[in-house]
């Protein structure tokens, strides 16, 4: 396998991490969400429901944020390795 075509799996890899992360980031916005509608209603709350919430979002949300930092990451981390061995072959032509 050429490097090229490794780097581009690397970088679609590294996409869908992202989107994991993102995915997890919504479920998280959607347990807060639910969670402020259920202080806001204008029946007394049920603050066992809402805490329960409010508890499972915290590590959904973590798990989003570390998913999310690692295909981010990654695939900076593909774009530098690319643009330095851009770098490398510009440099040897210019010396030949």
């Amino acid at each position: 396998m050429r490097s090229h075509e490794y780097d581009q799996q690397f970088r679609d890899r590294a996409t869908r991490i992202r989107a994991w992360g993102l995915g997890l980031l919504c479920v998280a916005a959607v347990l807060w969400i639910w969670a402020a509608k259920e202080l806001l209603i204008p029946n007394r709350p049920d603050l066992e429901e809402v805490v329960t919430l409010l508890g499972a979002s915290v590590p959904v949300s973590i798990a989003g944020i570390g998913v999310f930092t690692i295909g981010t990451v990654s695939r900076r981390m593909s774009a530098h390795a690319h643009g330095l061995r851009e770098l490398d072959k510009l440099a040897q032509t210019r010396e030949g």
